[in-house]
């Protein structure tokens, strides 16, 4: 018999220190499990979060016909937790998947799944050369001192190279990556490549402007890291505005760089680019019944 299931999701799970299961409804209790896959005759599968460490085990899940669709907004968890009187916690985020209409969840599909399986790898390879370029170079500088660091620097920064068009050519062909850069002036764009792998465009305005601390939101939470592809993004668009280097299509970015001054430029630009985003993806998928671009 097929069954249905609710699933509040752990990136932990797998872990080697700190391990927290999935907490799972199967539509009568409580249940936590190490895997998605030891999931018994699941049907469908009804998930809150996509996290790195669990895009095999969905994968996994697809290419057996099971179909799984991923929550678009956690703001509808947090509000039917306030309908209810209810406290966060992870059996009552199971439950409460449970009661939220199918409308408010799109299904992944296996080729999205791959995609990531694929990318992800790719990018932690190139955020952690990043990471180890830049501790590098401080040293260098600070203590004035090159202890045959600034060979490891360039052999570092020909594999960010490498690695960056990696990403780039699984992201060729993507629409909304193609669309993006013909709007934005831009080609060959890695930082975008990550900005669109990391974002969830089917989530309202609101959320994704949150997700990137775009918002007076003062409370500190929001993510950096994506953020500062973001950043990275607006500044290249920036500077070759500035240069004559390019057009953007989109005229509105040319406008916001003709009349502000630099800071407030920049950050406008990355409010107007996130709207470019979400535009694209907006009429990419009014035009197909499948997801597109993700």
């Amino acid at each position: 018999m097929s069954r249905v299931y609710y699933v509040d999701t752990s990136r932990t799970t797998n872990g080697k220190r700190r391990r927290k299961l999935h907490c799972v409804y199967d539509g009568q209790k409580i249940i936590k499990i190490r895997k998605l896959t030891k999931l018994r005759n699941a049907d469908e599968i009804y998930i809150d979060s996509l996290f790195p460490e669990i895009y095999n085990e969905i994968l996994e899940l697809l290419k057996k016909g099971i179909k799984v669709y991923l929550l678009k907004d956690t703001k509808v968890l947090k509000k039917l937790r306030r309908e209810n009187n209810l406290r966060k916690s992870d059996e009552v985020d199971a439950l409460m998947l449970s009661k939220i209409p199918r409308e408010c969840f799109r299904a992944l599909t296996v080729q999205e799944m791959e995609r990531r399986v694929k990318v992800q790898p790719l990018i932690n390879e190139y955020e952690l050369l990043s990471r180890r370029i830049k501790t590098l170079k401080m040293w260098i500088k600070r203590d004035r001192y090159d202890y045959g660091l600034r060979d490891s620097v360039r052999l570092m920064e020909k594999g960010k190279e490498e690695t960056a068009k990696k990403i780039i050519e699984i992201f060729s062909d993507d629409i909304i990556y193609k669309e993006a850069c013909r709007m934005l002036g831009i080609s060959g764009s890695v930082d975008l490549a990550i900005l669109l792998n990391g974002l969830r465009l089917e989530t309202s305005s609101a959320a994704l402007r949150g997700y990137l601390g775009l918002t007076n939101n003062r409370n500190g939470k929001y993510n950096r890291n994506i953020r500062k592809h973001l950043t990275q993004l607006a500044n290249v668009v920036y500077v070759d505005v500035k240069r004559g280097v390019v057009e953007p299509s989109c005229k509105e970015l040319t406008d916001i760089i003709a009349r502000e001054p630099k800071n407030k430029a920049l950050f406008k630009l990355q409010t107007k680019i996130l709207k470019v985003l979400k535009s694209i993806w907006r009429v990419v998928n009014e035009v197909s019944d499948k997801p597109a671009g993700r």
